[in-house]
């Protein structure tokens, strides 16, 4: 029998709303299989175009997969969808440079102190030699901004906290703007080596296994004189 999606509802949303209740009753978790869409289709009684758009939708929202040949499957975490909408709101002004950096600064200066209390001796080391080929870049140089963005990704996942790993990963576009930007601010030699040498710092606090310490150095970090140049670019509203 039919069953009649909730007024304001359409037929898609309804379908995609069951079938995130079904995972979610069933306790699945990521790689299991969910049943066909000829089943939700006999069991929600819509037609097969509805509860294939629906999961389409769910795909693209990377809460199932799909493809040829094989049942949905329940996705794993990924913010490639938050990434999408974050990237938007910065090219549509919806969100400013000075929120990316404050939010930023939220989340990693957690982060880094949990690295500290967390990470492996694989890691840590790692964390240094990206701090340590920064040194070696060119000033200013793509190579320089990637290295960058690789560290602080590094740091977050050394955090072992997956829901702020995934956050600051999402935010990678965003960083890819601010990164060379705050990069394109330090225009001499003594502003470019202060950079370099809080990253150095925070690297070092992480092999040290010291969370105080990677937090103060990453606020440092963020309290250096290249950010509140790049805040002035960004005014609060009067």
């Amino acid at each position: 029998m039919p069953i009649n999606a909730p007024p304001g509802e359409t037929r898609v949303q309804f379908v995609m709303r069951r079938v995130v209740e079904h995972i979610a009753r069933e306790r699945l978790r990521v790689g299991d299989d969910l049943p066909s869409e000829t089943r939700f289709v006999e069991v929600l009684g819509v037609s097969r175009p509805v509860v294939r758009e629906a999961f389409g939708a769910l795909a693209a929202l990377n809460i199932v997969e799909t493809a040829n040949g094989r049942r949905p499957r329940v996705s794993a975490l990924n913010g490639s969808v938050l990434s999408i909408s974050l990237d938007h709101a910065v090219r549509t002004e919806q969100i400013s440079v000075r929120q990316v950096w404050e939010t930023r600064r939220c989340l990693e200066t957690e982060t880094v102190a949990l690295a500290a209390e967390r990470r492996t001796d694989a890691e840590a080391a790692h964390i240094r030699e990206l701090a340590e080929a920064m040194t070696r870049a060119g000033h200013n140089s793509p190579e320089l901004m990637a290295l960058d963005i690789r560290m602080h990704k590094a740091i977050a996942e050394a955090g072992r906290n997956l829901l702020m790993a995934q956050i600051i990963a999402s935010l990678e576009p965003l960083l890819q703007s601010s990164v060379s930007a705050a990069w394109g601010l330090a225009d001499d030699a003594g502003r470019h080596r202060d950079i370099l040498d809080r990253h150095l710092e925070i690297a070092e606090a992480i092999t040290n296994g010291d969370p105080a310490a990677a937090r103060a150095a990453m606020d440092r970090h963020f309290d250096a004189a290249i950010a509140a140049r790049l805040l002035i670019e960004d005014p609060l509203p009067a």
